[in-house]
């Protein structure tokens, strides 16, 4: 699922992108972008990203 399909379905999701410092929001390329890409682009584990971002989604909010 491309990032922004995940920001537009779920707009809370948009925590977590902005707390680890993304430029996914607004970014041009974010159609293109996978979670998956994403995470590996971060450095961030894509499981603890996949976590994150589901967290939110049911909880409203990121995992501190």
């Amino acid at each position: 699922m491309s990032v922004k399909e995940v920001l537009a379905r779920w707009p809370q999701t948009a925590r977590v992108f902005q707390k680890y410092s993304m430029a996914c929001i607004g970014c041009v390329v974010a159609p293109y972008c996978t979670v998956a890409t994403v995470a590996k682009d971060y450095d961030l584990p894509l499981e603890f990203f996949v976590s994150t971002l589901e967290a939110a989604i049911h909880d409203g909010e990121a995992i501190e």
